[in-house]
């Protein structure tokens, strides 16, 4: 009986098209296998793999055995009737195999598709990247934990969808913003704690809907009100911020290791469970101000009060 050696990838709980694999077992339908349509596929060659799966950490990678009725065997993959699951290719172990289209990278591991980064850990179709941890799609990015589609960004910790930002944690869907703490669906936004639908704003807390600069709850005020009231409120949240995304708990669920984080699988969270756990002590201090209104909290962080 005709055997050939190969590869194949799987999802995080080793699932492929939905059918269920496990390391060490043997699998074979009664059907005559068809290249892209019947049977157990897999690769001669690892780097062909990646033709077809990207070459991430959260994916799972296993030597196989093909045998039965093969097809293809002269292609770049390789379909049969019957396929053993052999063993798991660790990640790490990638380098030993395989060298996959990565130009002037420095300590990248498991990298797809990479030009000019360096110390990448688990990215994929990154353009000059920098310290990137489990990062994906990232043009230009650097010192990145966990972001996602990010044009451009630099230090950004568990972002999703953002575009040209800079020194933001816990932002989604930002285009251009700096320094910002818990924005949601901001443009061009520069300095914000708790921002809302906000437009070239600057210097701002709580505000929703708003723009230009130094606006408490919609109300100008000036320059020193708000320093001593950012750097009061900041005190407050004592670290805490709002997340706009799930990549913290993912990144708990695959224990505590960004390289094997499925950054894809990051997923929005609404504004109620993002401001759920705003400490109380924060709370307090915004609603003693004489700028207070509730309905503009509410409206951006779903708590009424």
């Amino acid at each position: 009986m005709k055997k050939i050696k190969g590869y194949k990838i799987f999802n995080n709980d080793w699932k492929c098209n939905d059918f269920q694999y496990e390391v060490g077992k043997t699998y074979t339908i009664e059907e005559e296998p068809k290249l892209c349509s019947i049977g157990f596929h897999a690769c001669k060659n690892l780097h062909d793999c990646f033709r077809y799966y990207a070459c991430v950490p959260w994916n799972k990678i296993a030597e196989v055995e093909l045998f039965g009725t093969i097809k293809g065997i002269d292609g770049d993959k390789q379909v049969s009737n019957k396929i053993k699951i052999i063993k798991e290719i660790e990640f790490e172990d990638i380098g030993n195999i395989i060298k996959n289209d990565i130009t002037g990278g420095n300590n990248i591991i498991g990298g797809n598709n990479i030009i000019g980064g360096n110390d990448i850990t688990g990215g994929n179709n990154i353009t000059g990247g920098n310290n990137i941890t489990g990062g994906n799609y990232i043009r230009g990015g650097n010192d990145i934990i966990g972001g996602n589609d990010i044009i451009g960004g630099n230090y950004i910790i568990g972002g999703n969808n953002i575009i040209g930002g800079n020194n933001i944690i816990g932002g989604n869907y930002i285009i251009g913003g700096n320094n910002i703490t818990g924005g949601n669906n901001i443009r061009g936004g520069n300095n914000i704690i708790g921002g809302n639908y906000c437009e070239g704003i600057s210097n701002a807390i709580m505000c929703s809907k708003k723009k230009n600069k130094y606006y408490l709850f919609n109300k100008k005020i000036n320059k020193n009100r708000w320093e001593n009231i950012s750097v009061k409120l900041s005190n407050k949240f004592n670290g805490w911020y709002p997340e706009f995304n799930n990549l913290k708990s993912l990144y708990l669920k695959f224990g505590n290791d960004w390289s094997k984080t499925p950054i894809p699988f990051a997923e929005t969270i609404q504004k109620e469970e993002a401001w759920k756990d705003m400490p109380k002590d924060a709370i307090e201090f915004l609603k003693s101000l004489p700028e207070f209104n509730a309905k503009i909290f509410e409206e951006i962080t779903g708590i009424k009060v």
